[in-house]
């Protein structure tokens, strides 16, 4: 079975709790174990930051997909937004590459038409049902 959720939210930290929130029911769907849950929460953030880099303002756009037991995030800037900067710039950007590394099975960061673009792919373990 598979699913598609999409989140738009204004570029501010305090409503990053919604992309996790999100990140969470997503992944409680797809049968993920409490762990992996709480990995997946964490990394939707770091990609989050990964993506508005120095932007004050703007849209982030969210695409949540489940595809059976593989779940997909992408994460970019809506059209028209100002990034200021590309992604990967800064220090900040190498540990959340590192965080990321750890906790999915694949990821990415890119300027598709220079708007910075990130997204995952995580295989979860199940809970016994």
């Amino acid at each position: 079975m598979s699913d598609v959720v999409e989140l738009s939210i204004p570029v501010r930290s305090d409503l990053l709790v919604l992309a996790r929130l999100t990140a969470a029911t997503v992944a409680s769907r797809a049968n993920f174990g409490i762990e992996d849950i709480e990995d997946l929460r964490l990394v939707v953030e770091e990609l989050c930051l990964s993506v508005i880099g120095g932007a004050t303002s703007g849209t982030l756009q969210l695409r949540y997909r489940r595809d059976g037991g593989d779940i997909t995030i992408d994460c970019s800037l809506a059209e028209g937004d100002d990034p200021r900067g590309e992604p990967g710039s800064d220090g900040q950007d190498a540990m959340s590459t590192q965080i990321i590394d750890a906790l999915v099975d694949e990821h990415g960061l890119d300027l598709v038409d220079g708007v910075p673009r990130a997204w995952i792919r995580k295989r979860g373990s199940r809970v016994a049902g």
